[in-house]
């Protein structure tokens, strides 16, 4: 039998060795710092309203579906009426010119 001579090893054979079994071993958690954690406020409520406020709001005038109040005197009813016709007329008119617009590149 004959005997091989040893083989050298390289310089850096235990820092390879090292680094294999740190990377092994799981990372410690770090803390946090207190500049890095972020708080969340809770927002402030809103302020109850009182008896008076509520009443205000309850019997406040909701104005009708062509912008006039109860109150409204007969001239400015007649103005809304004359308004709501208008723009009847109006979209009546944009939706013609659309179905021409749309018949004529189809065709």
């Amino acid at each position: 039998m004959t005997l091989q001579p040893e083989q050298p090893k390289p310089a850096n054979a235990d820092a390879a060795e090292d680094a294999a079994i740190v990377s092994l071993t799981p990372p410690r958690p770090t803390k946090q710092k207190a500049s890095d954690v972020t708080v969340t406020s809770i927002p402030k409520p809103a302020r109850r309203k009182n008896a008076k406020e509520r009443a205000k709001e309850k019997f406040k005038v909701k104005p009708a579906e062509d912008g006039t109040t109860p109150d409204t005197t007969a001239k400015a009813k007649s103005k809304a009426d004359l308004m709501k016709a208008e723009r009847k007329t109006a979209k009546a008119e944009r939706k013609a010119r659309k179905r021409k617009s749309a018949a004529g590149k189809a065709a």
